[in-house]
């Protein structure tokens, strides 16, 4: 079960906050709530926690499938041998077992069941915390209001409207610890160079997947893919292979720290995919390294690309 945080954790970081005062004297101001999650030790107790809960549900799953599965073997082996009164029962036996342990599984997984219950008692404390960090913040830096830039809803701001930072040195304090500060990174289109990448849409496959790889990892911040998506389309280049020069322009424009170029290709003789990919460092205007995976068709391509994401951590932890 992927972990996700109730809703209500994103209105309070989307919250207006009405300050007294004059509101022409006040601003706009945005975070980026994944980046939070990412990077606040109180989310991550949230998760491992979540994630112990979820390995207990997952072993009485297990037990419960091995004891339908040996039923099952049970009848097999003696469907032969026993009569059809006792055949009949061992059915209704191994039927029964199969509706509890489908019951079970839907009581604990299914949208309002108990994992979502307890994901949102853990939460929780978490949100409301973040909620009151963020108030603060914001009362501090006179914000009128506060946006999530990673749902989409920020299509353009100045960096210096940006409390991601602020929020995540406030919570740190508040618990003792230092802060890590994230380098971002902008994933531009990964360019499909021939026909059948194009129609399996391979490029947006592996982009999407490196983006979740890097997101994961915690050693990058992924610049949000509907800012590079809308910078993209603003530029023209939607359906254009983007060059070093535009990438590195539009990069700055993101307050990219580092970018991606790539492209792709599959060979119809034997199935292989190609995925390269050139990461630049976006202040110096420099390719700093540039990467390939190949793989033996669709099916391996979640992998390639994340082997492809930890080559680029590596690379970019080493500058």
């Amino acid at each position: 079960m992927k972990i996700r945080y109730p809703r209500e954790i994103f209105f309070l970081l989307l919250a207006v906050l009405f300050l007294p005062g004059s509101a022409y004297s006040q601003k706009v101001g945005y975070l980026d709530s994944k980046a939070v999650f990412a990077q606040y030790r109180g989310a991550a107790d949230v998760r491992q926690e979540m994630n112990r809960v979820i390995e207990g549900w997952n072993k009485e799953i297990s037990a419960k499938r091995k004891m339908v599965d040996s039923l099952d073997k049970s009848l097999e082996l003696t469907d032969l041998v026993i009569s059809s009164e006792r055949r009949k029962a061992k059915k209704e036996e191994i039927a029964l077992r199969k509706q509890e342990l489908e019951a079970f599984v839907k009581e604990i997984f299914d949208p309002g069941g108990k994992a979502d219950q307890k994901n949102r008692e853990l939460s929780k404390p978490m949100a409301e915390k973040i909620g009151n960090v963020v108030k603060r913040v914001a009362l501090d830096n006179n914000l009128l209001m506060v946006l999530d830039s990673s749902s989409g809803l920020v299509v353009y701001a100045s960096k210096e409207l940006d409390i991601t930072e602020q929020v995540l040195e406030e919570l740190a304090k508040e618990e003792g610890t230092a802060v890590k500060v994230l380098p971002s990174i902008a994933l531009f289109p990964v360019w499909e160079l021939d026909a059948e990448a194009i129609k399996r849409k391979f490029g947006k496959q592996a982009q999407e997947f490196i983006f979740t790889a890097l997101e994961r990892g915690q050693k990058l911040k992924p610049v949000a893919k509907k800012q590079v998506e809308d910078i993209v389309k603003d530029k023209g280049l939607s359906k254009s292979e983007v060059k070093e020069a535009r990438g590195l322009e539009m990069a700055k424009i993101l307050d990219a720290s580092y970018m991606t170029l790539g492209q792709i290709t599959q060979n119809l003789a034997n199935n292989q995919i190609t995925i390269t990919i050139k990461v630049y460092n976006v202040e110096r205007d420099q390719m700093i390294a540039e990467e390939s995976e190949k793989v033996d068709g669709e099916g391996e391509l979640v992998m390639g690309c994340e082997s492809l994401a930890e080559k680029i951590s590596q690379r970019i932890s080493q500058q």
